[in-house]
C-alpha cells in the first residue's frame, strides 16, 4: 500500500501507467479506465498526480517489504475462476555463469606455498624455501593468466556490443566471436552475454539479424540447451514489454510477435504468460473495436434497454482464508468465493446478473474497470461501493472490452 506519482502516455482511449512495480495498462476516460498489470489487480483513487494504489494479488517473484503494524494480503486461487492455471508454472531466468574471480590453479599453489613456509619455519632447513618460492610465483604467474582472460573477453564482448549497436555485418561478428581463444569457464560467461546481446538486437530489429544467423550462433555457444530456449523466452517477453509500452497491441504487432516466435521456435510452454496476455489484449482491441451491436435475448428487459453482450459466469467475493501474524506484521490469505453464478448481460445503461434471482448495477457508478489476466478476473470499481466487483467468465477479455466500449458511448 503506497502512493504514487502517475507517468503515463497517452494513445487514442488508452492510458499507459508506469510504477515502480512495473508496466500496467489502463484505458478510457476520466472516471472509467482499463487497467493491467504484472501484479494483478488493483484500485486507485487520488488528484493532482498523487495516486493511492492498493494491489489485490500479489505477483510472482515478488517479495513483501512490510513493517511492524502494516497489513499484508496474498491472494490463493480457490478454483472459482475461469483461468486455465498454467501461468503460475512460469520457469525461471537463465542466470548468466559469473566469470571466475581468480585462477583455477591459484589458491592451491597458494596454500602448498605457505605450507613449504611452515615446514621450513618447523625444520630451519632452506631447501624448503626453493617450493615455497615456486608454488608462490605459480600462483602470481595464474593470477596474471586469469587477468589476461578476462580482459579479453570483456574485450570482445564490448566489441560485439558496439558492432551490434552500429548494425555491423551478422557473418564478421559471428566469425569474431568463433575466433576467441579463451578457457571452458571464461568462454561459457561470454557465450551466454554474447546470445543475449543477439537476442536483444534480433527483436529490436529482426531485418538486421536473420533467424538462420541466431541459429548458427545457437550452435557454437557454451550455453546448455534448455538456458538457450529460456534466453529466447526472456528476449520474447521483454519485446512484448516494449510493443505494450504505449498501446495496445495493434493486429501488425500481433503478427510480427506470432512470427518472431515461429522464426526462433520459442516452446509455447516456455511463454504461457506471454500468450496469455497478447491473446487477452487482442480480444480486448478487437471488442473495443467493433461496432456495439445490440442482440436478442430470452430475458425481460427494461423499456428502451439495450444488450450488447451476453455470457455465462460468475460475480466473486473476497474471503479471509487464514490470519496470521508475525514480527508486528498481520498477515492475510485471501481467497475467491462465488456471490453468485449465472448469466451476466451487458446493458447500455447496466450490467444484469441472472440465476435463480438477479442483480444489476449500474454503469454510470463505474469508476475503474480492471483486466487481471494473473487471476483471469474483471473488476469494476463502483462509486460509493467498498469491495470492487469482481467477474469472472470465460472470455474477459472480451467481456473487458464491451465494459469499456459501452462506457466511452
Amino acid at each position: 500500500m503506497a502512493f504514487y506519482l502517475r507517468k503515463h502516455f497517452n494513445s487514442g482511449p488508452l492510458r499507459l501507467n508506469l510504477s515502480k512495480g512495473g508496466l500496467g495498462l489502463s484505458g478510457g476516460v476520466k472516471g472509467a479506465r482499463v487497467g493491467l498489470s504484472p501484479r494483478g489487480a488493483y484500485v486507485h483513487g487520488g488528484r493532482q498526480g498523487l495516486y493511492y494504489r492498493k494491489y489485490a494479488k500479489k505477483g510472482r517473484g515478488e517479495r513483501t517489504v512490510a513493517r511492524r503494524g502494516e497489513e499484508v494480503r496474498y491472494f490463493v486461487d480457490t478454483g472459482l475462476t475461469y483461468r486455465k492455471g498454467s501461468a503460475e508454472g512460469a520457469p525461471k531466468e537463465a542466470a548468466a555463469p559469473a566469470l571466475p574471480n581468480k585462477g583455477s590453479m591459484m589458491t592451491p599453489l597458494v596454500v602448498l606455498g605457505f605450507l613449504m613456509v611452515l615446514v621450513w619455519v618447523y625444520n630451519n632447513h632452506w631447501v624448503f624455501l626453493l617450493p615455497a618460492v615456486i608454488f608462490f610465483a605459480g600462483a602470481y604467474l595464474d593470477k596474471q593468466k586469469h587477468e589476461k582472460y578476462r580482459q579479453e573477453a570483456g574485450k570482445l564482448f564490448r566489441a560485439i556490443d558496439r558492432g551490434l549497436e552500429e548494425k555491423e555485418g551478422v557473418p564478421a561478428l559471428l566469425e569474431k566471436h568463433q575466433q576467441a581463444s579463451l578457457p571452458d569457464a571464461y568462454r561459457r560467461s561470454l557465450d551466454h552475454q554474447v546470445m543475449a546481446l543477439f537476442l536483444d538486437a534480433y527483436f529490436e530489429d529482426p531485418d538486421y539479424i536473420l533467424p538462420e544467423e541466431l541459429q548458427q550462433l545457437e550452435a557454437r555457444v557454451r550455453v546448455p540447451r534448455s538456458d538457450r530456449e529460456q534466453m529466447k523466452a526472456e528476449a520474447f517477453g521483454s519485446f512484448l514489454d516494449a510493443v505494450m509500452e504505449d498501446h495496445v497491441i495493434s493486429r501488425e504487432e500481433e503478427e510480427q510477435l506470432r512470427r518472431l516466435q515461429e522464426d526462433l521456435a520459442i516452446d509455447d510452454a516456455r511463454i504461457v504468460r506471454e500468450l496469455e496476455l497478447i491473446d487477452r489484449m487482442c480480444r480486448f482491441r478487437d471488442a473495443m473495436e467493433a461496432p456495439l451491436e445490440p442482440m436478442d435475448v430470452g430475458i425481460r428487459l427494461k423499456s428502451n434497454e439495450v444488450c450488447y453482450y451476453h455470457t455465462r459466469g460468475r460475480l466473486l467475493r473476497e474471503k479471509v482464508m487464514r490470519s496470521y501474524q508475525r514480527q508486528g506484521v498481520r498477515y492475510k490469505e485471501i481467497g475467491y468465493d462465488t456471490d453468485m453464478e449465472g448469466d451476466i448481460y451487458l446493458c447500455d445503461k447496466r450490467i444484469l446478473i441472472v440465476d435463480s434471482g438477479s442483480r444489476s448495477y449500474q454503469l454510470n457508478r463505474v469508476l475503474d474497470v480492471t483486466l487481471s489476466v494473473e487471476d483471469h478476473t474483471v473488476q469494476l470499481t463502483l462509486d460509493g461501493r467498498k469491495s470492487p466487483l469482481i467477474f469472472t467468465m470465460e472470455d474477459i477479455g472480451v467481456f473487458a472490452g464491451k465494459v469499456e466500449k459501452v462506457l466511452l458511448n
